[in-house]
């Protein structure tokens, strides 16, 4: 009996799809739509749904392919990092300016090639007959590569490292005056030439034709920059004539290795397409 029943229920599920089948071949002949059309339609106008279209960026946006190439402008703020008596004594916070060209190895992977110039904040000190002015400055020149993270929009963050070279100027104007003798002074600068890595964490917003870019980055240069050295013999026959022991006739005042986080915010534009 179970078996009689099964059959027949097998009969009718067959035969009633069968017939459905049927009848949408004949009202999509008669209409000349499709059968999933057919059933788009009757689904939003019966249910008043409005099913949604492929999702696709707008026609002006730019899009991150291979062989792409890109020319950006960057500014940065920088805040020097160490102690007071290390490289935070010479340098203030920075301002910057970059020029920047990219090529798109693929949508995913940016090199990038840079080159720019940061200006530290004067640091300066007085005492009881001295004044001391320091004022540290860098051109950086950057060979970096950037891992563009998918997100299947517009915003495209991204993590990246760069190494390079740092030119280094370190001038000072320092005076001292302790009402023996002439006064000493120094107005000079002094030059170093480093190499460093910066490691870098942002992200890209594609604006049509435009990419605006945010990052945060931290440079270490590895070796000690530029030292201020200058001449103290006068001081020392200053002080070995008043009985005074000295035992240098030169000073160096090194700025220790320069460490700092940048906040860059630029825009890059397509080039050669």
């Amino acid at each position: 009996m179970q078996k009689v029943l099964l059959t027949v229920l097998t009969l009718v599920l067959v035969s009633t799809l069968g017939f459905a089948e049927m009848k949408l071949k004949l009202i999509s002949d008669f209409t000349g739509e499709t059968n999933s059309s057919f059933i788009s339609n009757n689904l939003e106008s019966n249910l008043q749904l409005n099913l949604p279209s492929e999702v696709t960026p707008p026609a002006d946006m730019m899009e991150l392919v291979k062989g792409l190439m890109l020319l950006g402008v960057l500014g940065d703020v920088s805040f020097p990092m160490g102690n007071d008596s290390g490289f935070k004594h010479i340098a203030g916070t920075g301002w910057s300016g970059h020029l920047e060209f990219s090529y798109m190895v693929s949508p995913a992977f940016r090199l990038a090639f840079r080159g720019g110039y940061i200006n530290f904040g004067k640091q300066t000190e007085e005492g009881p007959g001295y004044s001391y002015e320091d004022t540290y400055s860098q051109i950086p020149l950057l060979i970096g590569g950037y891992y563009m993270i998918p997100t299947g929009s517009g915003f495209k963050p991204y993590v990246g490292l760069a190494i390079g070279v740092f030119f280094e100027t370190y001038a000072v104007n320092w005076t001292e005056d302790y009402g023996v003798g002439d006064p000493f002074t120094l107005d000079d600068s002094f030059t170093a030439t480093g190499f460093g890595v910066v490691p870098a964490i942002g992200a890209y917003y594609i604006a049509g034709k435009v990419l605006v870019q945010l990052a945060v980055e931290y440079t270490y240069i590895f070796s000690d920059g530029p030292t201020a050295t200058y001449d103290y013999s006068y001081y020392y026959e200053l002080e070995k004539a008043n009985g005074v022991a000295q035992d240098q006739t030169t000073y160096e005042e090194p700025t220790d290795k320069a460490s700092y986080f940048s906040v860059l915010l630029g825009v890059s534009f397509p080039v050669g397409k």
